[in-house]
């Protein structure tokens, strides 16, 4: 349990449209200002974030990166040490064992003990353990044990670990940075949020943790923070929103239901400005309502909850899939397919597609005449072109050179080629580095992206160029005049229950607050239960619940007799239990222990207010009447109670 209040670590609630982005520049910018010689730090979810909070602010005081990216320039100083090396051993020498026995005869680690054999002459763990220098980072989703690579997820867990063990790393922190900010804390670890707190606590720093708990979009906190967010100071409130309309900002209140978060309109923004008042439409045909309301308004953003749904609708769906299969962005790494096919910049991490958006940038410049941007272009990219051929040393090549791009833009602009063909197109033409174009080609990670037809990457170019569709997952800080939300539900990652939210929504009263706390009393339930049988509840056999059905009995009886008089029990679980207990067996029981019972539906109440968030001065919710079949008329009242316009 925290004691007191920790007046130097500030929790700031940054809801949407209340300018956390702005706050948190300003404040680094004063700082600087005011202080020349400290040194600032501000933690982020993603690259792309940090990139754009870190915009135009030069100072080589000032961090701006990802954890990870922290931790390897930071804290990895430390990961050579014998006692962080004796330390790592300690938490995985069990893991390597096995994996050195593998009793299981796993094809794939045989392999690589194998190739550890090969290398090192035998495989052992006292083998392992001397080769083991340092502890590194993989940047990728799984550990390799034998080298000391630590996945995503492990590289968090094992520097808390040290952290903690080792407090010269703690002190290191606060002796290094006067001033920390962790941006998107909701979507923060737990491990993450512990270091900072643990380092920063007591000292002359600041620690600023912002961000908007209804704004979370991923499952990285578990909510082992809870009793600490109860000790931070939260003087500091973002309260205004500079986005949307007063009209919309009351709708914005009602959905998150707590006056602690109740948002204040900003003065300039009118509700006149609105060319309706916030619809929904509950229809049949949801796609049709759809696009009828895009004719009307054809700069609307669209929200989808899926990617690949997002893709497809704007004809480079075939291009997401291929670049989402490919292993170096897959689940965990660094970038993903989304990042790649949304970098128009010229540090587009990818060759690929660095080569493809360089040639557009080329194209634009040769169509409109620009020839001296075109050259530019071609000069300031010699690691990828062919300069020498490319560009004019003396006025008799100008002639030549127009007629060379000419024939390389009439290529690129050819919808009806392959990326493939494309490529080998301009190799043919000596236009791309053999070397840089030979990467790509040779690449078996590309094979099915270069098989895709170059009209998919032009969509995405006009995509890009004005973008009118999204995620609903993916739309965190972006704004429209007009947003189009179309409630869906998704049983796969990510797990979205919109109907069963609905029909909570509609039933109960809901705020978030109360609804993270029955989310993770139900969660710890399980953990309980999966601790019992061990194994994970979905895993539970008929044997392991024969032995153990009356501890299971207990703790299911237990969990519905405190939370009988509550809402979300009721709607959310209670016919499950009421099934199990009036039938008991390991089929019913494990109906009642699925996370996403609770899960999908909290998500869903999640991605419905930050959809609403989006909208400038227009919001149009539309509805599949099937998902709401059995409570449409109760649904319809509350949305007319919440301040909209209700069609059916």
């Amino acid at each position: 349990m925290a004691d007191g209040i920790k007046n130097n670590i500030f929790l700031v609630n940054a809801p949407a449209g209340s300018g956390k982005t702005t706050t948190i520049r300003r404040m680094v910018e004063r700082h600087l200002r005011e202080n020349p010689n400290d040194n600032i730090l501000c933690v982020t979810y993603t690259n792309r974030a940090a990139e754009e909070l870190g915009k135009d602010i030069d100072s080589k005081n000032v961090f701006f990166g990802t954890i990870h990216s922290f931790i390897n320039y930071f804290v990895s100083s430390f990961f050579s040490h014998k006692e962080v090396i004796e330390l790592y051993w300690e938490i995985y020498k069990n893991e390597i064992q096995e994996r050195i026995e593998n009793i299981e005869r796993k094809e794939n680690i045989q392999e690589g003990n194998q190739r550890y054999i090969e290398k090192y002459g035998k495989l052992d763990a006292e083998t392992v353990y001397r080769n083991i220098q340092e502890i590194s980072y993989t940047e990728a989703p799984y550990n390799s044990l034998y080298r000391g690579a630590l996945s995503h997820d492990d590289l968090i867990t094992f520097t808390r670990a040290v952290v903690e063990k080792f407090p010269i790393v703690k002190r290191k922190i606060r002796d290094k940075y006067q001033l920390v900010f962790i941006d998107e804390y909701q979507d923060t670890s737990a491990d993450v949020l512990h270091i900072f707190y643990e380092a920063m606590k007591g000292g002359k720093g600041k620690l600023y943790l912002l961000g908007d708990k209804m704004q979370q979009i991923y499952k990285t906190y578990d909510g082992s923070f809870e009793q600490e967010f109860l000790s931070l100071n939260r003087e500091m409130n973002l309260q205004t929103n500079y986005r949307t309309t007063p009209y919309i900002v009351s709708i914005l209140n009602y959905i998150y239901n707590d006056e602690s978060y109740e948002q204040i309109p900003y003065g300039k923004n009118k509700d006149e400005n609105m060319s309706f008042l916030p619809k929904v439409i509950i229809s049949s045909s949801p796609e049709e309502i759809c696009m009828k309301i895009k004719q009307e308004y054809p700069k609307a953003l669209v929200l989808y909850l899926l990617n690949r749904e997002r893709f497809y609708s704007i004809g480079a769906g075939k291009l997401y899939e291929a670049v989402q299969s490919m292993e170096k962005y897959g689940f965990g790494r660094k970038y993903g397919a989304v990042d790649i096919l949304s970098n128009y910049d010229e540090e587009n991490p990818d060759n690929l597609f660095s080569l493809l958006f360089l040639c557009e940038r080329i194209d634009v410049a040769y169509r409109c005449g620009l020839y001296g941007n075109v050259i530019r272009l071609i000069k300031n990219n010699k690691k990828i072109l062919n300069v020498s051929k490319y560009t004019v040393k003396q006025h008799g090549d100008k002639k030549k050179v127009k007629e060379l791009l000419e024939k390389v833009m009439m290529q690129y602009e050819d919808g009806e080629k392959s990326i493939a063909e494309f490529l080998i197109d301009i190799k043919e033409m000596d236009f791309v580095d053999d070397e840089y174009l030979d990467e790509i080609i040779g690449e078996e990670d590309y094979s099915d992206v270069i098989g895709v037809s170059m009209e998919e990457f032009h969509n995405l170019v006009k995509y890009l160029e004005e973008p009118h569709i999204s995620t609903q997952h993916g739309v965190k800080g972006e704004s429209h005049d007009t947003v189009i939300f179309l409630a869906a539900n998704s049983s796969r990652n990510p797990v979205v229950n919109m109907t069963k939210f609905f029909e909570l929504w509609s039933s109960t009263e809901v705020n978030l607050s109360e609804f993270e706390k029955f989310y993770y009393e139900y969660k710890n339930l399980i953990q309980e239960i999966s601790e019992v049988v061990g194994m994970k509840c979905t895993d539970m056999k008929s044997n392991e619940y024969n032995i153990y059905m009356n501890d299971i009995y207990a703790k299911l009886k237990q969990f519905e007799d405190k939370y009988s008089d509550n809402g979300y029990f009721n709607v959310l679980l209670q016919p499950n239990f009421t099934t199990y207990f009036s039938k008991k067996g390991v089929t019913k029981a494990r109906e009642c222990l699925r996370e996403n019972l609770v899960y999908g539906p909290l998500s869903a109440y999640r991605l419905f207010y930050v959809g609403c968030s989006r909208a400038r001065k227009n919001l149009c919710v539309i509805i599949n009447r099937k998902d709401v079949v059995g409570f449409e008329r109760r649904l319809r009242a509350k949305f007319e109670e919440c301040g909209f316009e209700v069609t059916m």
